[in-house]
This record gives C-alpha cells, structure tokens and sequence, in this order.
C-alpha cells in the first residue's frame, strides 16, 4: 500500500496526524506486506512522519508486513499519482487544502482531510 501524507506549516496535533495514519492503515489489506509512507512536508509532517515510521515499525513487523517512509517533493507525487492508494491531507481549521487534495480527488484516489 501506498500513502501519501501532506500538511500545513502551522500544523502540529500528532494526535490528529496519528488518526490519519490509523485510517491508512485500516484500509491496509492483509495481503500487503509494505506500507510506503510518502510524506510531501513542510518540515513538520516530515517529522511526524518518520516519528510514525518508527513507533510503528516493530508492531508491523511482528504482523509480517513492513513500513518504510521517504520524504519527497511535491512535484514527485504529481507526477506519481496513479500509484497511490491513500492521501491524507491534515491542517488547523479554516486552512487552505493544497493543490494534491483535488489532484488525488480527481484521480479517484482515497483522499482524507483531517482539519481539527
């Protein structure tokens, strides 16, 4: 499974980045073995991420599936699209969404905004 994760710079309630992780993963099947976490930042959701990566990477490996995050841009994830299954999108509320949100919505890709 691929996951795509984006944010805003003011953005900082892990419980709420922690929901969205929870919501990726539970559309996890149980025959696939990697979770690709793909994070477009700021700085701030990169860090939240790979604190995710890590917490999390012994709990998944006991279920013999295995998690790997990777920071990239966002032109990357533009041009990669079609290869995702999840996008979450997390801000404070009244924040404005980014232009992945319609992209990933337009391509029919499971697209969650998390804005608490």
């Amino acid at each position: 499974m691929i996951v795509g994760v984006q944010g805003t710079p003011n953005f900082n309630n892990y419980n709420i980045f922690l929901r969205a992780m929870a919501v990726a993963l539970s559309e996890l099947k149980e025959n696939d073995r990697e979770f690709h976490l793909y994070s477009m930042g700021p700085s701030n959701i990169n860090s939240m991420a790979m604190e995710f990566t890590n917490l999390s990477e012994r709990g998944l490996k006991a279920r013999g599936k295995v998690i790997k995050y990777k920071p990239v841009p966002t032109w990357w994830m533009e041009q990669n699209i079609d290869s995702f299954d999840h996008f979450a999108f997390v801000s404070n509320p009244r924040e404005k969404t980014s232009n992945l949100v319609s992209l990933a919505k337009s391509k029919n890709i499971n697209t969650n905004i998390y804005n608490f």
